[in-house]
């Protein structure tokens, strides 16, 4: 199974609302089977609303390699569907905090690359919140 992955047989999934908040309009990033709107990622990560609560599957993590992850699927920039890759605890917490590290950032780069895709097709990982070295610009601010 390769570390970033094209969700074909799911191309015209339709519009879900956010899991949270009943937000529509927009394909809002999973997280195993909770759909998630930029709001409420960002609310999660401050500790506002309930933990996310989600078993772990035994494939590695896509940025570290260590077992025990989730599956966090996304929907970049001009592309025909989603694409999902495994995450561990530890780096979904970074990723939707917009507080990876240069060197995870990095790692999860390579793996976009190799799979045809662009760090800047994806939201959390846009150029607005991240330094081409992975230096992060705009994290989620935790009281």
């Amino acid at each position: 199974m390769h570390a970033v992955r094209l969700v074909i047989e799911n191309s015209s999934l339709p519009l879900s609302p956010c899991s949270r908040c009943g937000a529509k309009g927009c394909h809002w990033d999973r997280v195993a089977d909770q759909t998630l709107c930029p709001d409420c990622q960002e609310a999660l990560i401050r500790g506002e609303g309930e933990p996310l609560v989600q078993p772990t599957q035994p494939r590695p993590c896509v940025v570290c390699g260590r077992r025990g992850s989730v599956v966090f699927r996304s929907f970049p920039l001009h592309e025909p569907g989603p694409i999902e890759f495994d995450i561990c605890p530890r780096h979904l917490r970074e990723l939707l905090a917009r507080r990876l590290r240069p060197r995870s950032f990095q790692r999860l780069r390579r793996q976009l690359n190799l799979a045809g895709f662009a760090v800047e097709q994806l939201f959390l990982l846009h150029e607005s919140f991240y330094t081409e070295e992975g230096q992060a610009l705009r994290p989620v601010i935790v009281d």
